[in-house]
Formats: C-alpha cells, structure tokens, sequence
C-alpha cells in the first residue's frame, strides 16, 4: 500500500476544515472571548496580519518498517530542533514556514550504532482555537544521512527525506508577544537512499516545547 497517496489526501481534507472553521470564528471572535490578560494576549498574538516568530526542541521516538542488520530492531529515539516563521492570513490561520535539524539514533553496544541525521524545511499551516489550542499540517523536505557503525567498521549514505507531519498543540499566552507552546506531533517520513531499492519509512511521534514571538502589537478588542 502506498501510504503517500492515502496521506496527501487526508492533509488536504484537514487543511480545509481548519480553514473554514477559521472564517466562521473570525466574525464574532472578540465577542465570544472573555478578556482576561491571556485572552487579551491571544487575540493580539493571533490576529489577522500578525506576524510569529519562534524556536523549539523536541524529543521522540520512530518506528520504521527495516529492521535495522545488527540488532534487529526497528525502533530509533529522536531528538531534533526548528526554527519557524508565519503570517496570520486571517485571525487564528496562520500560514509559514520552518527549519528543522536533528538526528534518530539507536545504540546497544559502543560498538554497533546506527545514527541518521536530517536537516531541512518547508510550509506549515497552524489553525487556532479557543483557548489556545490549535492543529498544524506540515511538510518538510530534509537532506539525510546514515551512518552504519558496526565494530570499527563505519558506512556513510546520503539521501533525501520527505515528512508529512500533523500536530496538536496548546499555547500559553504570557505576554502581548511573547507565548511558550507545547506540542504533540506525528510525522511519516520517507527517507530515500541508494542502497534501499523502496523508501525506508517511519512513523515518529514526538513533543516539542517552542516560544513564539508576535513582532506587531496592536489589540482589536472592542
């Protein structure tokens, strides 16, 4: 089965959903929220034109579909870091992009270690709702490589990756520009290399803890 051609779909599906909900909040959305501090620092964050900003780090797990030669296992820990960018279209649909870095590796021994690293980028599209929370669909293009360690004897293949993410995530609106967010996140990865004859895949689920900065402070309560 190719999961790519069911995927793509789906994230389509789910692109639009979280777009027409965002139109239908956008009308009555300062009448519907209370205006505490967070609420107030929410709506300036997360208004239309609004311009986000961020870093984090996350940490995870994969489980790919090849066992990997020396240990017979297929389950790789993750750990990886983004930068991000995005501008608000409408108030709480934010389009942008990202940066994103890391490695999955598995070690038994000091002798026998397999390490995959991976550094690349793409579009993400983040949908807020009420109090803070919001979906995200992304995809990322990634440069890769892995390296075989077994005893003294090392390999080294270089490759390309395509990662298809869907996240759920939850944000604490400290400041008019300044918010901490933790998100859940699933990603299925596609990593293209040589000496495999068919994509290596994986599924990784993982947390990420960011901090965004809105760069417009401006409030549209009324």
């Amino acid at each position: 089965m190719n999961y790519k051609n069911l995927l793509l779909p789906f994230l389509f599906i789910c692109l639009l959903i979280f777009s027409t909900i965002g139109l239908a909040q956008n009308k009555d959305r300062s009448q519907t929220l209370a205006h505490s501090d967070e609420d107030e620092n929410f709506i300036v964050q997360t208004s239309k034109k609004q311009i986000l900003t961020g870093f984090g780090y996350g940490l995870g797990f994969a489980y790919q579909n090849r066992n990997l030669g020396f240990t017979n296992s297929n389950v790789l820990i993750d750990a990886f870091g983004n930068l991000y960018a995005g501008y608000f279209i409408i108030d709480e649909l934010m389009i942008g992009g990202f940066v994103h870095g890391g490695l999955r590796t598995l070690s038994f021994t000091y002798d026998n270690k397999n390490i995959e690293t991976f550094l690349g980028g793409g579009p993400r599209v983040r949908k807020y709702l009420k109090n803070g929370i919001f979906g995200e669909l992304s995809y990322a293009r990634s440069k890769t490589r892995v390296t075989y360690t077994v005893q003294d004897n090392t390999a080294k293949f270089d490759g390309y990756g395509n990662v298809y993410g869907v996240s759920l995530g939850f944000g604490n609106f400290w400041t008019p520009r300044v918010s901490l967010e933790i998100v859940l996140n699933y990603y299925y990865i596609e990593s293209h290399y040589d000496i495999y004859t068919v994509p290596n895949t994986s599924s990784n689920f993982s947390i990420t803890a960011s901090i965004s900065f809105a760069t417009k402070k401006k409030n549209r309560i009324q």
